[in-house]
């Protein structure tokens, strides 16, 4: 049951013997504080709260920083006061303790009210960020200090420039409106973009950049099939189709971890794919080999085809099946193929682990950055991760008003796949992505009609 607990920040002071003196009237007695440590610390009802006070102290050792430590203290006392308020967790009651007692379904109300509550809850996407991290170092020092198991998945991540870090899995901050609708670019950019993941200049000097061969497969599958980072994070290489003669070949996008379960075939570049496939067969190979992946709470494949997977549980000689589309994100990333590696196509490439969800957007920012610098200054600075799923939309509905489609189906089929219009380019581009907003679908129809004048061979690739 809620309750109406008081959940406050407190700020220590400096100790002065000169003030006790003056009330005393009298000299105090010593005291060491050599081992003392102002750190803040949080009460519930005038008590203080063990576990974030503890964990504060800890971290103003290491970080002795008074601003950043209340910031800190601040966002704790947010989840502290949630965990007591909302969702009935007493304090002080038979030894147990809110934040040790939290669950995923608790961690899950929180966010939701972050992101999606009232005007004075609210917070804004940075704030998030700073919040969630905050939580997720509490939970770090207890899972070291009580042996605690944390509420959320804490996964590791490396970034383009070589940062290593971790980070709460999924709950990401919810992008607000901000007005634009995406900058699908040309494909003369799109190769740019794809020189700035190789980090490959005009005069083909390459500097060096482990992750290049991965960003380029990352660039290549986003603008070819217009997935979403969710499906990019999860889809395995079981699922990649194989090279095609013809201009478009077609991929099933897995529901269980698409927007809104609209998952279904969607069309593919087929000349977007061998960058993909020689991926797999070289840096991700070599990054896989590095040692056997270990998740928590593993699956065990015992077979798997581009339709579905055979495995086992750990501990358990029961074979479930399942096709790839009813394949939760969270089930793909505990699989383990045959050879002791993970099957999700990218990877990390320093552990072979699959890459984390942040550093898809590191990688697009990392090779946007390097075409703006080193390649062409007039590549647009707003580009972003989602924005190859735009580039692919826009690309995709050229190629079906040019009858690109229509020129590579049965005859019979053909009138089917003729379109008069753009628009109506559009609406058969919209059930390739499984969704498309009224503002995304205005951007596609305008985008479309400036990109005509582009020859078709360019969305095409080379003969």
């Amino acid at each position: 049951m809620a309750g109406h607990h008081q959940v406050k920040v407190r700020v220590p002071i400096e100790y002065d013997a000169s003030v006790v003196a003056s009330y005393l009237g009298d000299d105090p007695l010593p005291i060491d504080v050599g081992e003392r440590v102002l750190a803040p610390f949080l009460t519930v009802d005038g008590r203080i709260h063990g576990p974030t006070s503890d964990f504060l102290r800890h971290h103003c050792l290491a970080r002795p920083n008074p601003a950043t430590a209340r910031r800190i203290a601040s966002d704790l006392a947010a989840w502290l006061g949630f965990l007591c308020n909302d969702c009935g967790l007493a304090p002080f009651e038979d030894r147990r303790d809110p934040v040790l007692l939290a669950s995923e379904e608790d961690w899950a109300r929180f966010y939701r009210r972050c992101q999606y509550g009232s005007e004075e809850e609210v917070i804004s996407p940075d704030g998030w960020r700073k919040r969630a991290s905050a939580i997720k170092r509490l939970y770090e020092f207890a899972r070291s200090r009580y042996n605690h198991v944390p509420p959320f998945d804490i996964i590791s991540f490396t970034t383009a420039e070589g940062f290593a870090g971790t980070a709460i899995a999924k709950y990401k901050p919810r992008r607000r409106n901000t007005g634009s609708a995406g900058t699908p670019i040309t494909p003369h950019f799109v190769e740019q973009l794809i020189m700035g993941a190789m980090r490959v200049d005009l005069e083909g000097h390459q500097e060096f950049y482990k992750g290049a061969d991965r960003d380029q497969a990352i660039v290549s599958l986003g603008v070819g099939t217009g997935l979403r980072r969710n499906n990019l994070a999860n889809i395995t290489t079981y699922e990649i189709p194989p090279a095609s003669d013809l201009p478009l070949t077609v991929m099933r996008v897995a529901d269980r971890i698409t927007k809104g379960d609209a998952g279904g075939d969607a069309f593919v570049f087929s000349h977007r794919l061998p960058a993909v496939h020689g991926y797999i067969a070289g840096a991700r190979a070599d990054a896989v080999a590095r040692g056997p992946y270990a998740p928590t709470k593993r699956l065990d494949i015992i077979e798997a085809d581009d339709r579905s997977v055979r495995f086992t549980r750990e501990r358990s000689d029961q074979v479930v099946t399942k096709e790839w589309t009813n394949m939760s994100e969270d089930d793909r990333r505990r699989l383990v193929d045959v050879d002791g590696t993970t099957p999700v196509l990218f990877v990390n490439e320093y552990t072979g682990a699959p890459l984390a969800y942040d550093s898809f957007s590191n990688a697009i920012e990392g090779a946007r950055r390097f075409a703006h610098e080193r390649i062409n200054p007039s590549f647009p600075q707003r580009f972003r991760l989602h924005d190859l799923r735009h580039t692919y939309a826009v690309h995709l509905a050229v190629a079906i008003y040019r009858g690109v489609l229509s020129d590579s189906v049965r005859e019979d089929r053909r009138d089917d796949w003729v379109v008069d219009h753009v628009a109506d380019a559009v609406e058969f581009v919209k059930s390739s992505l499984g969704h498309a907003s009224e503002g995304s679908t205005r951007l596609y129809i305008q985008t479309a009609h400036r990109f005509l004048t582009i020859p078709t061979e360019q969305f095409l690739g080379p003969a």
